[in-house]
């Protein structure tokens, strides 16, 4: 899997430099000038089915691209995190909660900026409130 791991790196930085635009250009300038040589239709047919495998392979190649790029941010604010005394250890990994669960600590955070401005983290708010209980 190694090999699929180096070709869609290069394909990804193809994609997103000159060079790929280039690509993208000419194959439009084909499609201009095939077009009336060959029939509209015909050049249509061509393009089309470029084009379509194009986008259905730039999908998947989007979709590494973003999920390898989030997956590096996390890592690196849970480094933040983990190195931060005052910092929640709760929030490492923080991505693999459900939606229920951010919800709660969304609203648990939110209260921390409402009531308590010296307060660094939620377990700091948590402990602060059952004290004054």
């Amino acid at each position: 899997m190694q090999w699929l791991e180096t070709f869609s790196s290069w394909a990804t930085r193809f994609v997103s430099s000159s060079w790929g635009m280039l690509s993208a250009v000419v194959v439009i300038a084909y499609w201009l000038v095939a077009g009336p040589i060959v029939g509209w239709g015909n050049a249509w047919f061509y393009v089309d089915a470029i084009a379509s495998a194009a986008a259905f392979f730039l999908l998947f190649l989007l979709q590494r691209s973003q999920t390898k790029d989030s997956m590096a941010l996390h890592l690196k604010i849970n480094e933040l995190l983990a190195a931060l005394n005052k910092a929640s250890p709760g929030l490492i990994n923080i991505e693999d909660l459900g939606e229920a669960e951010l919800t709660q600590l969304h609203d648990r955070f939110q209260e921390l900026r409402e009531k308590d401005a010296t307060a660094h983290s939620i377990e700091e708010v948590g402990h602060r409130t059952s004290k004054s209980k």
